[in-house]
């Protein structure tokens, strides 16, 4: 028996409708994901003036949102890895920072910041006395802590294919407590002591972001 033509009703047309509704959303939140996974950038750089002191030094960075990076920095200097050696200039440093970037864009333009440092060292038959810090290492062996804290300021070149280069200068407030030995391996301290000095920063950073 004929029944006629087949009539899509109104239940059909409100699930093809809702379909169509899902698949514009599925899209969007797809593309807003891409976006967001683009936003998502990290940076790893190295400090050339850190490298000048022969100590290999890595930071990375990561971005928060549109004009905030949050960074640690690293340094190593192992050598020389002969304890009975004279002169040393053993250290590890860590140094966590973050920075505003006042163009509104990371890794770019002016920034300013604020770090906090942490640096062990092991020093002895050394006639640098940076800033009167480490004068005691001229005649003895001295091992011991840095903390400080500080702010620093720079500019930010982009060189391209995620390429970057910075300059920046700043200073920390940095307290330090070390034991002092007659020797330069074996023996009991000799002295402890404690200072409190005002440490300039300057940096030249080269970077990839990625």
């Amino acid at each position: 028996m004929y029944l006629g033509p087949t009539k899509i009703g109104p239940t059909n047309e409100k699930s093809g409708r809702t379909i169509k509704h899902r698949i514009a959303v599925l899209c969007f939140v797809a593309l807003m994901f891409q976006v967001a996974m683009r936003a998502q950038q990290f940076a790893v750089g190295n400090n050339l003036v850190y490298s000048a002191t022969m100590t290999p030094n890595l930071s990375l960075e990561t971005r928060l949102d549109s004009s905030w990076t949050l960074g640690i920095a690293g340094g190593f200097r192992p050598w020389p890895t002969d304890d009975t050696a004279q002169r040393k200039y053993r250290h590890f440093s860590v140094d966590l920072y973050g920075r505003k970037w006042t163009e509104g864009t990371p890794w770019r333009g002016w920034y300013y910041g604020y770090d906090a440092l942490w640096v062990h060292y092991n020093l002895s038959n050394l006639k640098m006395r940076y800033f009167g810090m480490f004068g005691d290492a001229r005649h003895h062996r001295i091992q011991g802590n840095v903390i400080g804290v500080g702010s620093f300021g720079g500019y930010a070149w982009d060189l391209g294919s995620g390429f970057g280069i910075d300059v920046q200068g700043g200073a920390d407030l940095a307290w330090t407590h070390y034991r002092m030995y007659d020797c330069v391996h074996c023996g009991s301290p000799v002295a402890r002591k404690n200072r409190v000095y005002l440490l300039p920063k300057v940096a030249v950073d080269v970077s990839w972001r990625f």
